[in-house]
Protein backbone atom coordinates (compact mmCIF):
# COMPACT_ATOMS: atom_id res chain seq x y z
CA UNK A 1 0.00 0.00 0.00
CA UNK A 2 1.33 3.77 -0.90
CA UNK A 3 2.31 5.57 2.20
CA UNK A 4 0.42 8.29 0.58
CA UNK A 5 -2.89 6.36 1.72
CA UNK A 6 -5.49 7.73 3.73
CA UNK A 7 -8.07 5.74 5.95
CA UNK A 8 -11.37 6.47 7.49
CA UNK A 9 -10.45 4.46 11.06
CA UNK A 10 -7.55 4.20 12.99
CA UNK A 11 -6.82 1.92 15.81
CA UNK A 12 -3.69 3.67 16.95
CA UNK A 13 -4.20 5.35 20.57
CA UNK A 14 -1.76 8.01 22.07
CA UNK A 15 -1.26 9.76 25.21
CA UNK A 16 -3.21 12.70 24.84
CA UNK A 17 -7.13 13.02 24.85
CA UNK A 18 -6.92 15.42 21.48
CA UNK A 19 -10.06 16.00 19.61
CA UNK A 20 -9.64 15.91 16.06
CA UNK A 21 -9.25 18.77 13.95
CA UNK A 22 -7.65 20.90 17.12
CA UNK A 23 -10.89 21.51 19.56
CA UNK A 24 -11.37 21.38 22.70
CA UNK A 25 -8.42 19.41 23.31
CA UNK A 26 -6.82 18.18 27.29
CA UNK A 27 -3.66 18.25 28.23
CA UNK A 28 -2.69 16.52 31.77
CA UNK A 29 0.77 15.91 33.34
CA UNK A 30 0.39 12.50 32.15
CA UNK A 31 -0.84 10.42 29.81
CA UNK A 32 -4.78 10.76 30.76
CA UNK A 33 -6.52 9.07 27.77
CA UNK A 34 -6.48 7.53 24.15
CA UNK A 35 -7.36 9.12 20.73
CA UNK A 36 -6.96 7.36 17.34
CA UNK A 37 -4.81 9.26 14.74
CA UNK A 38 -6.16 9.72 11.34
CA UNK A 39 -9.46 9.53 11.76
CA UNK A 40 -11.35 11.48 9.29
CA UNK A 41 -9.56 14.96 8.95
CA UNK A 42 -12.27 17.77 7.61
CA UNK A 43 -11.39 18.25 3.89
CA UNK A 44 -11.51 21.31 3.05
CA UNK A 45 -13.65 22.20 0.13
CA UNK A 46 -11.24 23.84 -2.13
CA UNK A 47 -9.87 23.13 -5.72
CA UNK A 48 -6.50 23.27 -4.70
CA UNK A 49 -5.84 20.44 -2.37
CA UNK A 50 -4.16 17.81 -2.89
CA UNK A 51 -5.74 13.98 -2.94
CA UNK A 52 -2.18 12.42 -1.84
CA UNK A 53 -3.72 9.07 -2.50
CA UNK A 54 -4.06 9.59 -6.43
CA UNK A 55 0.24 10.21 -6.00
CA UNK A 56 2.07 9.16 -9.06
CA UNK A 57 5.08 8.92 -9.26
CA UNK A 58 6.87 9.12 -13.37
CA UNK A 59 10.84 8.88 -13.23
CA UNK A 60 11.92 11.62 -11.17
CA UNK A 61 8.36 13.41 -11.14
CA UNK A 62 5.51 13.07 -8.65
CA UNK A 63 1.96 14.25 -9.53
CA UNK A 64 -1.24 13.74 -8.11
CA UNK A 65 -5.13 14.73 -8.72
CA UNK A 66 -6.28 18.13 -6.72
CA UNK A 67 -10.22 18.38 -5.28
CA UNK A 68 -12.02 19.91 -8.49
CA UNK A 69 -10.62 17.20 -10.71
CA UNK A 70 -7.78 19.62 -11.76
CA UNK A 71 -4.23 18.29 -12.38
CA UNK A 72 -0.75 19.02 -10.20
CA UNK A 73 2.94 18.35 -10.17
CA UNK A 74 4.22 18.19 -6.94
CA UNK A 75 7.46 19.58 -4.97
CA UNK A 76 8.74 16.39 -3.89
CA UNK A 77 12.26 15.31 -4.71
CA UNK A 78 12.87 11.54 -5.60
CA UNK A 79 16.17 11.43 -3.48
CA UNK A 80 14.92 12.56 -0.16
CA UNK A 81 11.17 10.90 -0.66
CA UNK A 82 12.67 7.55 -1.34
CA UNK A 83 15.38 8.14 1.32
CA UNK A 84 13.12 8.57 3.75
CA UNK A 85 10.90 5.63 2.65
CA UNK A 86 13.48 3.27 2.40
CA UNK A 87 15.14 3.98 6.28
CA UNK A 88 11.77 3.25 7.69
CA UNK A 89 11.06 0.34 5.26
CA UNK A 90 14.30 -1.43 6.38
CA UNK A 91 14.33 -0.94 9.87
CA UNK A 92 10.24 -1.89 10.17
CA UNK A 93 9.56 0.60 12.58
CA UNK A 94 5.83 0.54 14.42
CA UNK A 95 5.52 4.40 13.28
CA UNK A 96 7.38 6.91 11.53
CA UNK A 97 6.75 10.48 9.70
CA UNK A 98 9.23 12.64 8.24
CA UNK A 99 9.14 15.69 6.20
CA UNK A 100 11.89 17.68 4.58
CA UNK A 101 10.84 21.44 3.61
CA UNK A 102 13.02 23.71 0.99
CA UNK A 103 14.30 26.97 2.85
CA UNK A 104 13.60 29.54 2.27
CA UNK A 105 10.71 29.37 0.01
CA UNK A 106 8.73 26.11 1.59
CA UNK A 107 8.56 23.56 -0.61
CA UNK A 108 7.78 20.28 0.52
CA UNK A 109 10.82 17.71 -0.45
CA UNK A 110 9.47 14.74 1.01
CA UNK A 111 6.62 13.49 3.13
CA UNK A 112 6.65 10.32 4.40
CA UNK A 113 4.94 8.14 6.96
CA UNK A 114 4.72 3.95 7.31
CA UNK A 115 3.83 1.64 10.09
CA UNK A 116 4.42 -1.88 10.50
CA UNK A 117 1.92 -2.28 13.22
CA UNK A 118 -0.57 -0.63 11.02
CA UNK A 119 0.48 -1.04 7.18
CA UNK A 120 -2.83 1.49 6.19
CA UNK A 121 -1.04 4.66 7.89
CA UNK A 122 0.41 6.56 5.64
CA UNK A 123 2.25 10.35 5.56
CA UNK A 124 -1.45 11.73 5.74
CA UNK A 125 -1.49 9.97 9.45
CA UNK A 126 2.14 10.17 10.17
CA UNK A 127 3.37 13.07 8.59
CA UNK A 128 0.54 15.78 9.15
CA UNK A 129 -0.93 14.58 12.01
CA UNK A 130 0.19 15.96 15.74
CA UNK A 131 -0.15 12.03 16.71
CA UNK A 132 3.14 12.00 19.05
CA UNK A 133 3.87 14.56 22.26
CA UNK A 134 6.04 17.56 21.03
CA UNK A 135 8.58 15.94 24.05
CA UNK A 136 11.88 18.35 24.35
CA UNK A 137 11.72 19.72 20.61
CA UNK A 138 9.39 21.95 22.55
CA UNK A 139 12.45 22.68 24.61
CA UNK A 140 12.97 25.25 21.32
CA UNK A 141 10.22 27.45 21.95
CA UNK A 142 11.22 28.11 25.41
CA UNK A 143 14.20 28.88 24.48
CA UNK A 144 12.90 31.23 21.93
CA UNK A 145 10.43 32.93 24.66
CA UNK A 146 13.55 33.16 27.19
CA UNK A 147 16.10 35.21 24.39
CA UNK A 148 12.92 37.14 23.34
CA UNK A 149 11.11 38.42 26.39
CA UNK A 150 12.90 36.42 29.40
CA UNK A 151 15.98 38.56 29.34
CA UNK A 152 18.16 35.56 29.42
CA UNK A 153 20.64 34.95 26.43
CA UNK A 154 22.54 31.80 25.70
CA UNK A 155 25.24 32.31 28.32
CA UNK A 156 23.15 33.11 30.96
CA UNK A 157 24.39 30.16 33.60
CA UNK A 158 22.28 28.55 36.57
CA UNK A 159 23.41 26.09 39.05
CA UNK A 160 21.10 22.88 39.18
CA UNK A 161 20.97 19.28 40.49
CA UNK A 162 19.22 16.04 38.84
CA UNK A 163 16.01 16.91 35.77
CA UNK A 164 17.79 14.37 33.89
CA UNK A 165 14.33 12.50 33.00
CA UNK A 166 11.73 14.04 35.48
CA UNK A 167 11.08 17.61 36.69
CA UNK A 168 10.45 17.79 40.71
CA UNK A 169 9.74 20.25 42.52
CA UNK A 170 13.30 20.63 44.35
CA UNK A 171 14.81 21.23 40.62
CA UNK A 172 13.03 24.58 40.78
CA UNK A 173 14.99 25.99 44.04
CA UNK A 174 18.33 26.84 44.69
CA UNK A 175 19.93 24.30 47.20
CA UNK A 176 23.51 24.88 46.67
CA UNK A 177 24.85 21.91 49.11
CA UNK A 178 23.52 20.04 45.92
CA UNK A 179 23.63 22.50 43.26
CA UNK A 180 26.75 21.15 41.94
CA UNK A 181 26.83 21.82 38.15
CA UNK A 182 26.25 25.20 36.80
CA UNK A 183 25.38 25.39 33.19
CA UNK A 184 24.16 27.86 30.27
CA UNK A 185 21.31 27.73 28.87
CA UNK A 186 23.11 26.92 25.85
CA UNK A 187 24.16 23.93 27.28
CA UNK A 188 20.45 23.35 28.81
CA UNK A 189 18.71 23.47 25.25
CA UNK A 190 22.09 21.14 23.49
CA UNK A 191 22.09 18.09 26.42
CA UNK A 192 18.19 18.70 26.98
CA UNK A 193 18.86 19.06 30.54
CA UNK A 194 15.52 19.46 31.76
CA UNK A 195 16.29 21.14 35.11
CA UNK A 196 18.27 23.66 33.60
CA UNK A 197 15.01 25.06 30.98
CA UNK A 198 12.80 24.45 33.37
CA UNK A 199 14.53 26.72 36.29
CA UNK A 200 14.99 29.46 33.69
CA UNK A 201 11.93 29.46 32.32
CA UNK A 202 9.92 29.51 36.05
CA UNK A 203 12.02 32.76 36.75
CA UNK A 204 12.50 34.55 33.62
CA UNK A 205 8.51 33.39 32.11
CA UNK A 206 5.14 33.80 32.48
CA UNK A 207 2.79 31.67 30.95
CA UNK A 208 1.62 34.20 29.02
CA UNK A 209 4.80 34.79 27.35
CA UNK A 210 5.08 31.11 27.00
CA UNK A 211 2.15 30.91 25.30
CA UNK A 212 2.43 33.48 22.97
CA UNK A 213 5.61 31.66 21.34
CA UNK A 214 3.66 28.65 20.87
CA UNK A 215 1.06 30.36 19.51
CA UNK A 216 3.74 32.22 17.40
CA UNK A 217 5.00 29.29 16.27
CA UNK A 218 1.64 27.62 14.97
CA UNK A 219 1.18 25.78 18.03
CA UNK A 220 -3.02 25.47 18.41
CA UNK A 221 -3.31 27.75 14.95
CA UNK A 222 -4.05 26.57 11.12
CA UNK A 223 -1.21 26.44 9.09
CA UNK A 224 -2.10 26.79 5.19
CA UNK A 225 -1.36 23.90 3.39
CA UNK A 226 -1.99 22.02 0.20
CA UNK A 227 -3.12 19.09 2.19
CA UNK A 228 -4.95 19.58 5.61
CA UNK A 229 -2.96 19.83 8.21
CA UNK A 230 -4.41 19.33 11.85
CA UNK A 231 -2.82 22.19 14.31
CA UNK A 232 -0.46 20.58 17.41
CA UNK A 233 -1.65 21.36 20.67
CA UNK A 234 -0.77 23.77 23.18
CA UNK A 235 -1.75 24.16 27.07
CA UNK A 236 0.19 26.00 29.33
CA UNK A 237 -1.27 25.53 32.89
CA UNK A 238 -1.29 29.32 34.47
CA UNK A 239 -1.98 28.05 38.04
CA UNK A 240 0.69 25.20 38.70
CA UNK A 241 4.18 26.37 38.94
CA UNK A 242 5.49 22.80 38.50
CA UNK A 243 3.50 22.08 35.32
CA UNK A 244 4.46 25.18 33.62
CA UNK A 245 7.80 24.09 34.36
CA UNK A 246 7.27 20.77 33.12
CA UNK A 247 5.62 22.27 30.24
CA UNK A 248 8.53 24.75 29.14
CA UNK A 249 10.89 21.71 29.27
CA UNK A 250 8.21 19.31 26.80
CA UNK A 251 6.92 16.72 29.44
CA UNK A 252 3.37 16.60 28.08
CA UNK A 253 0.82 19.48 27.32
CA UNK A 254 1.76 19.52 23.32
CA UNK A 255 1.55 17.58 20.38
CA UNK A 256 3.37 17.83 17.01
CA UNK A 257 3.18 17.05 13.66
CA UNK A 258 6.31 15.94 11.79
CA UNK A 259 5.42 18.67 9.08
CA UNK A 260 4.67 21.19 11.94
CA UNK A 261 8.14 20.01 13.50
CA UNK A 262 10.39 20.83 10.55
CA UNK A 263 8.55 24.30 9.99
CA UNK A 264 9.93 24.64 13.70
CA UNK A 265 13.47 24.28 12.79
CA UNK A 266 12.55 26.28 9.66
CA UNK A 267 12.00 29.33 11.46
CA UNK A 268 15.08 29.16 13.43
CA UNK A 269 17.05 28.49 9.92
CA UNK A 270 15.06 31.15 7.51
CA UNK A 271 15.91 34.34 10.31
CA UNK A 272 12.38 34.09 12.27
CA UNK A 273 10.17 33.84 9.42
CA UNK A 274 8.37 30.21 8.91
CA UNK A 275 8.10 29.45 5.32
CA UNK A 276 4.58 28.69 3.98
CA UNK A 277 4.78 25.31 3.19
CA UNK A 278 3.48 23.94 -0.28
CA UNK A 279 3.06 20.63 -2.07
CA UNK A 280 1.64 21.85 -5.72
CA UNK A 281 4.87 22.74 -7.82
CA UNK A 282 2.59 23.83 -10.93
CA UNK A 283 -1.15 22.74 -11.76
CA UNK A 284 -3.84 22.76 -14.77
CA UNK A 285 -7.18 22.70 -14.68
CA UNK A 286 -9.18 19.69 -16.16
CA UNK A 287 -8.73 21.81 -20.11
CA UNK A 288 -4.94 21.95 -19.83
CA UNK A 289 -5.16 25.54 -18.58
CA UNK A 290 -2.92 26.58 -16.14
CA UNK A 291 -4.01 27.33 -12.63
CA UNK A 292 -2.71 30.38 -10.42
CA UNK A 293 -1.54 29.16 -7.15
CA UNK A 294 -2.07 31.60 -3.97
CA UNK A 295 0.98 33.86 -2.54
CA UNK A 296 2.54 32.08 -0.08
CA UNK A 297 3.76 34.33 2.54
CA UNK A 298 5.74 33.55 5.83
CA UNK A 299 4.73 34.26 9.22
CA UNK A 300 7.29 36.28 11.30
CA UNK A 301 7.64 34.44 14.56
CA UNK A 302 10.76 36.11 15.98
CA UNK A 303 13.46 38.44 15.50
CA UNK A 304 16.59 37.40 13.05
CA UNK A 305 19.11 38.05 16.05
CA UNK A 306 16.90 35.53 18.28
CA UNK A 307 17.01 32.81 15.60
CA UNK A 308 20.17 33.20 15.55
CA UNK A 309 20.75 32.85 18.81
CA UNK A 310 18.45 29.93 19.26
CA UNK A 311 20.02 28.59 16.07
CA UNK A 312 23.66 28.55 17.53
CA UNK A 313 22.28 26.72 20.40
CA UNK A 314 20.82 24.04 18.85
CA UNK A 315 24.06 23.40 16.83
CA UNK A 316 25.35 22.15 19.82
CA UNK A 317 22.82 19.30 20.32
CA UNK A 318 24.56 17.70 17.50
CA UNK A 319 28.17 18.96 18.20
CA UNK A 320 28.22 18.16 21.86
CA UNK A 321 24.82 16.97 23.34
CA UNK A 322 21.80 14.50 22.52
CA UNK A 323 22.61 13.89 18.99
CA UNK A 324 26.17 13.85 18.59
CA UNK A 325 26.32 10.17 18.23
CA UNK A 326 24.17 10.33 15.43
CA UNK A 327 26.67 12.96 13.87
CA UNK A 328 29.89 11.52 14.34
CA UNK A 329 31.89 8.07 14.71
CA UNK A 330 33.46 6.33 17.96
CA UNK A 331 36.53 8.63 17.96
CA UNK A 332 34.81 11.77 17.53
CA UNK A 333 35.08 12.59 14.13
CA UNK A 334 31.74 14.65 11.87
CA UNK A 335 29.94 11.68 10.12
CA UNK A 336 29.09 14.89 7.06
CA UNK A 337 31.22 17.41 6.09
CA UNK A 338 28.62 20.16 7.35
CA UNK A 339 26.86 21.10 10.33
CA UNK A 340 23.40 20.83 11.27
CA UNK A 341 21.53 22.38 14.03
CA UNK A 342 18.64 20.76 15.86
CA UNK A 343 16.76 19.64 18.69
CA UNK A 344 16.17 15.83 19.87
CA UNK A 345 12.89 14.99 21.82
CA UNK A 346 12.57 11.25 23.75
CA UNK A 347 9.61 10.42 25.58
CA UNK A 348 7.32 6.94 26.85
CA UNK A 349 3.80 5.84 27.50
CA UNK A 350 1.90 3.39 27.61
CA UNK A 351 -1.28 3.21 24.49
CA UNK A 352 -3.69 0.83 23.99
CA UNK A 353 -1.08 -0.75 21.83
CA UNK A 354 1.57 -1.35 24.90
CA UNK A 355 4.44 0.78 25.15
CA UNK A 356 5.54 3.32 22.68
CA UNK A 357 8.58 5.53 23.12
CA UNK A 358 9.14 8.41 21.29
CA UNK A 359 12.24 9.51 19.27
CA UNK A 360 12.11 13.09 17.77
CA UNK A 361 14.81 15.11 16.11
CA UNK A 362 13.88 18.46 14.04
CA UNK A 363 16.70 20.22 12.19
CA UNK A 364 18.38 22.38 9.54
CA UNK A 365 21.23 21.72 7.34
CA UNK A 366 23.47 23.38 6.47
CA UNK A 367 23.53 25.47 9.90
CA UNK A 368 25.74 27.76 8.62
CA UNK A 369 23.69 28.42 4.85
CA UNK A 370 20.63 26.16 5.57
CA UNK A 371 19.06 24.80 2.16
CA UNK A 372 16.55 22.06 4.26
CA UNK A 373 14.89 22.04 7.33
CA UNK A 374 13.41 18.36 8.51
CA UNK A 375 11.57 16.51 11.40
CA UNK A 376 11.64 12.93 11.76
CA UNK A 377 9.01 11.68 14.87
CA UNK A 378 9.77 7.44 15.54
CA UNK A 379 7.05 5.28 17.86
CA UNK A 380 9.44 2.70 19.11
CA UNK A 381 8.34 -0.50 20.97
CA UNK A 382 10.40 -1.23 24.33
CA UNK A 383 13.15 -3.04 22.01
CA UNK A 384 13.91 0.17 19.30
CA UNK A 385 15.78 -0.26 16.11
CA UNK A 386 16.68 3.41 15.31
CA UNK A 387 16.16 6.62 17.02
CA UNK A 388 14.82 9.98 15.05
CA UNK A 389 18.71 11.51 14.55
CA UNK A 390 19.50 8.18 12.56
CA UNK A 391 16.91 9.24 10.61
CA UNK A 392 17.49 12.86 10.23
CA UNK A 393 21.93 12.45 9.50
CA UNK A 394 20.62 10.13 6.52
CA UNK A 395 18.18 12.86 5.25
CA UNK A 396 21.12 15.43 5.00
CA UNK A 397 23.63 12.89 3.71
CA UNK A 398 21.27 12.32 0.82
CA UNK A 399 20.42 16.00 0.11
CA UNK A 400 23.97 16.69 0.07
CA UNK A 401 24.68 13.97 -2.45
CA UNK A 402 21.93 15.28 -4.61
CA UNK A 403 23.26 18.86 -4.43
CA UNK A 404 26.91 17.50 -5.53
CA UNK A 405 24.99 15.54 -8.15
CA UNK A 406 23.51 18.45 -9.50
CA UNK A 407 27.23 20.68 -9.09
CA UNK A 408 28.65 17.63 -11.06
CA UNK A 409 26.24 16.27 -13.68
CA UNK A 410 29.10 14.42 -15.54
CA UNK A 411 30.36 12.62 -12.40
CA UNK A 412 27.03 11.32 -11.91
CA UNK A 413 26.88 10.46 -16.00
CA UNK A 414 30.25 8.78 -16.02
CA UNK A 415 29.09 6.41 -12.89
CA UNK A 416 26.35 5.42 -15.21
Amino acid sequence: MSVFSRTSFLGLAVVFAVELGGRGATAHAEPPGQAAIGASLPRPASSRQVRLDTIVRQGDTFSARLEGGAQAELTLDPRLQDAAEEVFQTFQLPYAGAVVISIPDGRVLALAGRSTVSPELGAEELALHPWAPAASVFKVVSASALVADGGVTATSRTCYHGGVSSILPDNLVDIPRIDRSCATLAYGLGKSQNAIIAKFATRNLTPDKLERMAHAFGFGETIPFDVPLESSHIDVPADDHLEFARTAAGFWHSTLSPMHGALMAATVANQGTMPTPHLIERAVGSEGQPLALPARPGRAVMTPAVAREVGQMMELTTRMGTAKGAFHDRKGHPLLPVSVAGKTGTLSAQTDRGYLGYSWFIGYAPADHPKIAFAVVIGNHASWRIKAAYVGRRLVEEYLAGAAAERHPHLLTAAR
